[in-house]
């Protein structure tokens, strides 16, 4: 509206907000929409009143002449007519639809014309008298508000949330759900730099290693040289140390593509030599699989074209040797690793003829993380944070293994109030740092309530780890190595000493998370770290 209508309008408001009790509310030019036959109509009220009592008045104000006849009330304005009644009630209806959608049900809502130029007699059919406010009773506008609506409080409703539906501001809240999955699509672009430029290296020997840290995207430059290979009808394959990292690559490599661990390499190998099913029940029967490999025996039936080999820290060197033989004329050697994930004790060698590449650079974990691995020196060379998220500063609690075991009631805590800030249950992997054995976590079926999926032990038909029914992950750093979650519970984490052992477990559990890490942790390992961190900060003056 403009000119003298819009100035009549505005004097309107004025006198309301002047003369209105105290405690309520005027908001001007509140914008609505609704869906009806398929359509969606859209409109302006002037004015909603917002009493105390957290009931609505709507007022339609309509500045200087209108038309009253048989067919009800007009609005004339230059370009076109109005129907007064028709756009009154489309706006009651709206605005009350759209307060139940809300969850505003306790809100009861009324509705005033007021015409302050008109003298009206009578009302119509669409606009009873009681409901129009005209010239005659301005001057008790405020007053027919206040009576327009109950006097009972609706307590139930939230005011605020009320306030911000008026505004048409959008109730904001932190939805981990859609962050976690936006901040996957940042880390997989961030992260693609090994993937782009590491395949275009030349290797003379065919040989190359790349020694990067966590989160630098071994796992990408794997995925995109086995894809590659296999778009060009490439023999492919890959192999890894433990079996919940091949189960997950499985997922994710080309079909073509044979994807195994050592040791079922081994164990096949052992089969094609003696003819027979392998014992399993025979405590040596991977130490005579190691043997029938690394005395000959083929890894892979045909030679390969490309063989990636990660995590090969855990891998012996003779075995990486012994894989090689796999590789045909012409056939190229990746091998992947990052020593300071090393959980085995193995020890450290290189590959005299390789290329080698070295990254420090981390773009999977917050930076908020990777300075805590930084500080805690979890690592002999600090990591360069590259993510797209700070994040928040991990989260450590304290727990008395005398008093809390395991610290199973601190995790059931912990965990509790992550599922109150909004976050699933299939989004949080609770890791320990036990073993499969010592574990107080895996002898456990829930956490704070909620069933815990976890590896039976057990395999299908098809070579598959078979879990059970739940929806909290709960895993060993051990098999949990090479893979991620949005949030990660380090749980179990007791150990006296900051040496060798503690500080190579905590960098695999730390750089598991994408977002956010709680790391449960005994009086002594509290105490040990508090030392590393004083140490450093000693150090620093």
């Amino acid at each position: 509206m403009t000119g003298i209508g819009a100035i009549r309008e505005k004097e309107v408001l004025d006198q309301i907000r002047a003369t209105l009790p105290e405690g309520h509310e005027v908001f001007d030019n509140v914008d609505w929409s609704s869906v009806y036959n398929d359509r969606q109509w859209f409109g302006e009220i002037d004015a909603v009143v917002l009493a105390p009592t957290n009931h609505l008045v709507l007022l339609e104000i309509k500045a200087g002449p209108v038309e009253f006849s048989e067919s009800g009330l007009h609005k004339r304005y230059a370009d076109q007519v109005k129907d007064v009644g028709r756009q009154t009630s489309h706006q009651f209806s709206a605005i009350r639809s759209r307060l139940k959608e809300a969850g505003f049900s306790g809100v009861y809502v009324a509705q005033l014309l007021v015409l302050p130029d008109v003298r009206v007699a009578s009302g119509t059919v669409f606009y009873p008298r009681e409901r129009v406010v005209d010239t005659t009773e301005m001057k008790w506008l405020a007053e027919r508000i206040v009576s327009a609506i109950p006097v009972a409080d609706s307590a139930t409703v939230d005011r605020e949330r009320l306030r911000r539906f008026l505004l048409n501001l959008f109730d904001l809240a932190f939805d981990p759900t859609a962050r976690i999955g936006l901040i996957s699509g940042a880390v997989t672009r961030l992260s693609e730099g090994l993937a782009t430029w590491v395949p275009r290296i030349r290797s003379p020997s065919g040989t190359v290693c790349v020694q990067a840290t966590a989160g630098a995207g071994k796992t990408q430059l794997a995925l995109r040289l086995l894809g590659d290979a296999a778009d060009a009808d490439l023999r492919t394959g890959y192999v890894c140390f433990n079996s919940p990292l091949a189960s997950h690559m499985r997922a994710h490599c080309p079909q073509s593509t044979a994807v195994a661990t050592f040791h079922e390499l081994a164990i096949a190998a052992l089969q094609r030599k003696t003819g027979e099913e392998p014992d399993f029940d025979d405590e040596d029967v991977f130490q005579k699989a190691e043997d029938a490999v690394l005395q000959g025996g083929a890894t892979h039936v045909e030679p390969l074209d490309l063989l990636v080999v990660d995590e090969s820290q855990d891998l012996k060197p003779e075995w990486i040797q012994a894989l090689a033989t796999g590789l045909g004329e012409g056939g190229r050697l990746y091998v992947l690793r990052d020593q300071d994930q090393s959980l085995y004790d193995r020890a450290a060698f290189d590959f005299p003829d390789a290329t080698t590449i070295a990254c420090c650079d981390n773009f999977r974990s917050p930076r908020a993380v990777v300075r805590a691995i930084n500080a805690f020196g979890l690592t002999p060379d600090p990591v360069f944070a590259k993510g797209p998220i700070d994040g928040e500063v991990p989260g450590f609690h304290e727990y008395d293994p005398m008093v809390d075991p395991g610290g199973m009631r601190m995790t059931d805590r912990v965990v509790r109030n992550l599922i109150e800030k909004g976050f699933l249950p299939e989004q949080i992997a609770v890791i320990t740092l036990c073993g499969q054995n010592r574990s107080q976590l895996l002898k456990r079926d829930a956490v704070a309530e909620i069933p815990l999926r976890k590896f039976r032990g057990t395999y299908d038909d098809a070579a598959a780890p078979q879990w059970t029914d739940g929806q909290i992950l709960a895993e060993t750093v051990f098999r949990f190595k090479g893979q991620a979650a949005p949030v990660i519970v380090l749980a179990e984490v007791d150990f006296e000493d900051l040496d060798d052992w503690a500080r190579r477990r905590l960098f695999v559990g730390f750089t598991r998370a994408q977002l956010r890490l709680e790391c449960i942790a005994s009086t002594a390992a509290m105490k040990a770290l508090a030392k590393r961190l004083n140490a450093a900060d000693a150090s620093a003056e």
